[in-house]
């Protein structure tokens, strides 16, 4: 289980419920998408990441499990999921406001706020298959990591790893950054309330 689910839950949660309110019928491939762009975002600019989610290479692109676990009912307090016509899980908040859904979110600061809302803006009309394409590209950290372990996915899944903070190589501030900022996640994770 990763930190994104022990000690960031709640920030998380918030976070899903925020996409979902503002990509109207977002499915969960999309969502998937959307929060790992954010965490790849967060890596270029501070690095370390928003969510502290696992990302796992999937055939269609980095996974969080425990953000597709949304549609066996994680995260069931911020979000729901059902099925649409064609099949797709479609996500929705479980706040019906948008005042609501915008007020869990005071946990992020207005730098957070602006690069979550940056990245909802700049894939909003992207469809999750553009959005998979964005994500293999040949440089991509996703088809380093599928390239390098000779992936060979089983019903569209593996178990490898992504490790977001190669984005950091060559770059002394960020690696140390990153250092500093898990070690804070795995305090904030040992103790009742950070």
């Amino acid at each position: 289980m990763s930190l994104g689910l022990t000690a960031n839950k709640k920030r998380n949660g918030a976070l899903l419920a925020y996409i979902a309110k503002n990509i109207q019928g977002i499915n969960l491939r999309k969502l998937l998408k959307i929060v790992y762009l954010i965490d790849e975002k967060f890596m270029e600019l501070r690095g370390f990441p928003l969510t502290w989610f696992d990302y796992y290479a999937w055939a269609k692109g980095p996974v969080a499990p425990e953000v597709y676990n949304v549609k066996n009912g994680a995260f069931s307090e911020y979000v729901t999921c059902h099925k649409n016509e064609n099949g797709k899980n479609i996500i929705d908040s479980v706040l019906q406001h948008k005042y609501h859904v915008l007020k869990q979110m005071d946990i992020y600061s207005p730098y957070e706020m602006g690069i979550i809302d940056s990245i909802i803006y700049k894939y909003e009309e992207c469809t999750a298959d553009e959005l998979s394409e964005l994500t293999h590209v040949e440089t991509s950290l996703w088809s380093q990591i599928v390239k390098e372990h000779n992936i060979q996915f089983v019903d569209g899944k593996s178990d490898i790893l992504i490790p977001l903070q190669r984005m950091n190589e060559g770059d002394i501030d960020k690696e140390e950054t990153y250092e500093e900022a898990l070690e804070y996640m795995q305090f904030c994770n040992n103790m009742p309330i950070c």
